[in-house]
């Protein structure tokens, strides 16, 4: 079985939909049973949420405005892909989906709020059009196929917006549901980024939400490869706004793509990569817009998987906070208070450093939970701030560099190739990370420095000899 998600870019318009039409016919034909997992249409969910936003504050002419666009986005699709004879059944559910947000935009401005369970059934309507869409433009050109809501088989908890998926359940639900449809030849096209609770309330999976359903389906179903359809050749080597000298890569392990992730990388998020480590399902990252190209994978490692650097990546700005102390609390007691003030307040630690010689570390922290990082440290430690056990907690806005690959850490000299890369382009290291992973090495420098520092590295340890010669 091959279970393949396509992206809002993939399904854009209607020649993106004819696209993947094509893409399905030529994988149907050469491997069945094929599953389709879509999000919605690009721009749509945008819109959705901007919607919901104006009619809680009671924007009445503009939410009408954002439902005619969405009206006419998609019936410019109904009307350039399919015939006469078909338009007005697939203009009708088109019409029916928008009916039922709009009933839902009207709820938020009569009660002025924007509630998250009223927003996650809101959000539903740009896959529940996508699927129908996409569905009906397969069966019209003869490929039996059918729109699946995922309601009816990813099963969650109820903290919408960010819902957890209950795996048992999903997993029965989705054979249940899936496999009649795959083994009579009929393909699938699952909505993206959508669940319900087992009481059938719709909820949404967050960040990465559509590839994550793109994997429970693909380890539910014990298939073969999980392809992932976007608009880019695979996972570059750097950032092609930085480096001219990217390349794609052509293979990765799930433990760099999730670091990769993790550090900023447009890659799988970490959450989508859990199901597919468990179950070993390759996954690929694949170009709708020149499909034969082989793009990424990722993958279990295997004997013959390479070592070594294989992509750098980085994100600005951070924040770097410092606590430092005079011996009161002693280290392991302030480590101990810093990691479980941030934990109550939901802030996420990118990487700690910890100071050989003082009670004193630094912690990296999203640029977006700075303010609540630092708020929560300095109540957490107000006595021992207000009698100087501590000096005053430090930030400073930085950025994350980190140099990804299996093999490093046993590797004699990375660090010592990293920091001369750096000092030749005369880029300062403020702090740096290696030995807690073997796939990666993580430093710290200024914002200013953040480009020369992904550039030197690049060419460090990612540029082949030949070409750094030319």
């Amino acid at each position: 079985m091959l279970v393949m998600k396509f992206g809002g870019t993939s399904v854009g318009d209607a020649q993106c939909i004819a696209n993947v039409k094509e893409i399905i016919a030529r994988s149907v034909t050469e491997r069945s049973p094929v599953v389709v997992v879509v999000s919605a249409m690009s721009t749509v969910t945008e819109t959705l949420i901007e919607t919901a936003r104006l009619a809680s504050q009671g924007e009445q002419s503009a939410v009408e405005e954002k439902l005619q666009s969405l009206e006419r986005k998609h019936s410019q699709v109904v009307e350039a892909l399919f015939p006469k004879a078909h338009r007005r059944a697939v203009q009708k559910t088109v019409t029916d989906i928008l009916g039922e947000f709009a009933k839902l935009c009207a709820g938020m401005a009569l009660v002025g709020e924007m509630p998250l369970r009223a927003l996650d059934a809101g959000l539903s309507v740009g896959e529940r059009l996508s699927s129908t869409l996409l569905a009906q433009h397969l069966e019209t050109n003869g490929i039996a196929a059918q729109a699946v809501d995922a309601s009816q088989c990813l099963l969650t908890d109820d903290n919408f917006g960010n819902a957890k998926p209950l795996l048992k359940h999903t997993h029965d639900a989705m054979r249940r549901v899936l496999l009649p449809l795959a083994e009579k030849k009929c393909v699938p096209i699952v909505t993206g980024f959508l669940g319900a609770t087992r009481e059938g309330i719709r909820t949404t999976l967050g960040r990465g939400g559509s590839d994550y359903s793109a994997a429970i389906v693909a380890s539910s179903l014990g298939a073969a490869e999980l392809w992932i359809w976007t608009d880019v050749d695979g996972v570059m080597s750097a950032d092609p706004k930085m480096v001219e000298k990217g390349r794609i890569v052509k293979e990765l392990t799930y433990e760099e793509a999730a670091e990769l992730s993790y550090f900023g990388a447009k890659v799988l998020h970490p959450k989508t990569l859990a199901p597919l480590q468990s179950s070993r399902i390759p996954v690929y990252i694949k170009n709708t817009f020149a499909p034969e190209k082989a793009g990424t994978r990722i993958g279990p490692s295997h004997e013959n998987s390479p070592q070594g650097a294989k992509a750098v990546t980085s994100m600005a700005p951070v924040a770097l906070l410092t606590l430092r102390s005079n011996g009161t609390p002693g280290t392991t007691e302030l480590l101990a208070r810093t990691f479980a003030a941030l934990s109550h307040s939901h802030v996420d630690i990118l990487m700690v450093t910890q100071s050989s010689y003082q009670d004193s570390f630094c912690l990296l922290v999203p640029q977006s939970a700075a303010e609540m990082a630092q708020a929560t440290l300095e109540h957490a430690f107000r006595l021992e701030l207000s009698h100087q056990y501590l000096d005053p907690l430090e930030r400073q806005d930085v950025a994350a560099i980190a140099l990804i690959g299996e093999g490093m850490k046993g590797t004699p000299g990375i660090a010592a190739r990293v920091f001369g890369a750096l000092a030749r382009e005369k880029v300062s290291v403020i702090a740096i990370a290696q030995g807690s992973s073997e796939s990666n090495i993580s430093l710290v420098v200024s914002q200013e420095g953040r480009s020369a520092a992904v550039r030197a590295i690049h060419q460090e340890f990612l540029v082949p000899a030949a070409a750094q010669s030319v």
